[in-house]
């Protein structure tokens, strides 16, 4: 089972291969919801966990940014963006 960290990164490589900005986001922000979702999981569960909030913060910020390099005109409040 990949860590929540790991998913945000397959996300950003999915979203690199997009062909339009939109449809980035739209994969980007899915990635977001699945490793918070993972995060919050393993966060309440019995079993010690060293959480990676910080990672996912992070990884995410960078997406963003080479998101809007690689997509100058990128609307982040564009409707067809919502996962």
């Amino acid at each position: 089972m990949i860590g929540p960290a790991a998913r945000l990164k397959l996300a950003t490589k999915a979203a690199r291969r997009r062909r339009y900005g939109y449809a980035a986001l739209r994969v980007l922000r899915r990635g977001l919801a699945s490793a918070m979702a993972a995060h919050f999981e393993r966060s309440v569960g019995a079993r010690p966990y060293a959480t990676e909030l910080e990672a996912i913060r992070i990884a995410y910020a960078r997406s963003l940014s080479e998101l809007r390099r690689k997509f100058p005109t990128l609307d982040l409040s564009d409707p067809r963006a919502e996962p």
